[in-house]
């Protein structure tokens, strides 16, 4: 059905027909589907990737980091995503932010050009409040290292639903064009409206189990080793080949730094040493502060 509506719309892209110019609430003519949306486009996207490759970066440096750096790179992020809105203030990004279609049905590239730009400029807003969390959680270590990883997890997980929810209002509003019909229009407006169903109630399925792991005290791949436990391993960690600090005891009996161990899993699932299968199956961890780069486009 999609594809006999994309043929559609591209046969009706070669008739000579002259149509009028979608215009906004002041009659400004709608710049997001010509050459300037394509760079700005380009440039948002651009600048996207590289904030995560920084925040990236900032998570590894764990204790290293600094507050002035944070701060600064915090400022940039909130004046990038002010900036991009207050530029296209006239361009109907804000309505879709709260759930609420276009006034006007907009062209389809247009409709591209609205929910690619929100959906980098919340992506890049949620990396400010991840920013915040590093922080905050600036020398942690152990325990509170656990908490900081579970903490950025959520957050990524809670975007992930609301990046889910994003394109909704617009193809809502685009399915809705009664000049392919009536009921071509109801067909392809809830075709979508159920396939996106069944996604967001994965996202949300996501959600909860991230909220579960935050709520977990205990250490799901093990538990804490005693000081006689840590003294027979050596008392040697062979992840950063230093004193132990808060030993956990695997389920393979092997014993790590807390810190080191939950890094460690936050890439693998098997014992650094002898590779036995230690975490269960569990949801994605962005523990290391990356932030996902595909683009929810539908």
């Amino acid at each position: 059905m999609l594809v006999f509506y994309f043929v559609r719309h591209l046969l009706r892209l070669t008739k000579p027909k002259r149509k009028p110019k979608w215009r906004g609430r002041r009659g400004r003519k709608k710049t997001g589907g010509g050459g300037g949306g394509f760079f700005v486009t380009i440039w948002i996207a651009a600048v996207m990737f590289k904030s995560n490759d920084i925040l990236k970066k900032q998570t590894a440096l764990k204790g290293e980091r600094k507050i002035a750096m944070l701060v600064g790179i915090t400022i940039i992020f909130m004046v990038h995503v002010f900036g991009v809105y207050w530029w296209y203030r006239n361009d109907y990004l804000l309505r879709p932010l709260f759930m609420v279609p276009p006034k006007d049905i907009p062209p389809f590239w247009h409709a591209i050009f609205i929910i690619m730009v929100n959906d980098t400029m919340v992506r890049q807003a949620a990396m400010t409040v991840k920013c915040m969390l590093l922080m905050y959680y600036k020398n942690s270590r152990g325990r509170n290292y656990r908490r900081q990883g579970q903490m950025l997890t959520l957050v990524e997980y809670l975007l992930l639903l609301y990046r889910a929810l994003l394109p909704t209002p617009v193809w809502y509003r685009f399915f809705l064009n009664k000049e392919y019909g009536s009921l071509f229009s109801s067909l392809t407006t809830g075709l979508y409206l159920t396939f996106k169903l069944t996604s967001v109630v994965e996202k949300v399925q996501s959600f909860l189990s991230a909220v579960k792991a935050l709520s977990r005290k205990d250490v799901h791949y093990g538990s804490y080793a005693t000081a006689e436990q840590a003294v027979a391993a050596g008392d040697m960690c062979a992840i950063c080949q230093e004193k132990m600090h808060v030993p956990v005891l695997l389920r393979c009996k092997h014993i790590f730094c807390e810190d080191c161990v939950s890094e460690w899993f936050e890439r693998e699932r098997t014992c650094p040493l002898c590779r036995a299968l230690v975490k269960p199956a569990d949801i994605r961890s962005f523990g290391d502060g990356s932030t996902s780069l595909f683009f929810q486009l539908f």
